[in-house]
């Protein structure tokens, strides 16, 4: 019952290997946005879908995410080459997954599109959202290794959407600010909130996000003192 509940079969034909596939995905249903984390991270109640997003194939290995662009001819081939063949032991994530069988299908897709030269931006979400699934795990190192990660891959991070650009700095800045790294967060917040063609929706993003950290850091040092 828990399956006719909680999830329904997604069939999916591999690029790879061309056969068919049924993967399990969360019924809509299953799950609300309470809220969201300041780097963005969805907060669920119920089931949560970020452990389904990405779809590996059981009889190959070949990872798909929904943002993969380079996924025929040429781009396959690279992915067959450099991914593929060097695999040892191809894995079944087409049931129920723990966190750590979503962080997996992550850092697979995340091969796929490094091995298929995706745009830097493609990575750095892999790789945030991998740390997302790390703080739910509640493994801090893990979590800021691939905070660094995806800030070194968001500074690489082109884009001719105005509003993809102002989320690429905001989290630029919210990720040094995680990492401690106050001055180059401090730079980044001050270029959204003072910037005179910056949305009023990253504006308020980000002087929010800057008082609040001025608030928590003055009530520690006071506790402190």
């Amino acid at each position: 019952m828990a399956f006719d509940l909680n999830y329904y079969e997604s069939k999916i034909v591999c690029n790879i290997c061309k056969k068919q596939y049924t993967t399990y995905k969360v019924r809509p249903g299953r799950y609300k946005v309470l809220s969201q984390d300041t780097d963005f991270m969805p907060i669920y109640d119920g089931l949560n879908p970020l452990l389904y997003e990405v779809s590996v194939c059981p009889y190959c290995g070949y990872a798909y995410h929904k943002s993969l662009t380079r996924t025929y001819g040429p781009f396959l081939e690279l992915i067959k080459e450099s991914y593929i063949k060097r695999i040892k032991k191809v894995r079944n994530l087409c049931k129920e997954r723990t966190i750590d069988d979503a962080i997996t299908s992550f850092q697979l897709a995340y091969l796929v599109a490094k091995f298929s030269m995706e745009e830097p931006i493609v990575l750095a979400n892999f790789a945030l959202k991998i740390a997302w699934l790390c703080r739910l795990k509640k493994d801090l190192k893990a979590e800021m290794r691939y905070l660094r990660s995806a800030r070194e891959l968001f500074y690489k991070s082109q884009t001719s959407d105005k509003e993809s650009e102002e989320r690429m700095q905001y989290l630029v800045a919210e990720i040094s600010l995680r990492l401690g790294d106050i001055e180059e967060a401090k730079r980044g917040f001050s270029r959204l909130i003072t910037g005179k063609d910056v949305s009023n929706k990253y504006r308020n993003y980000a002087k929010k996000r800057w008082e609040d950290y001025k608030y928590d850091n003055e009530k520690t040092v006071n506790e402190e003192s």
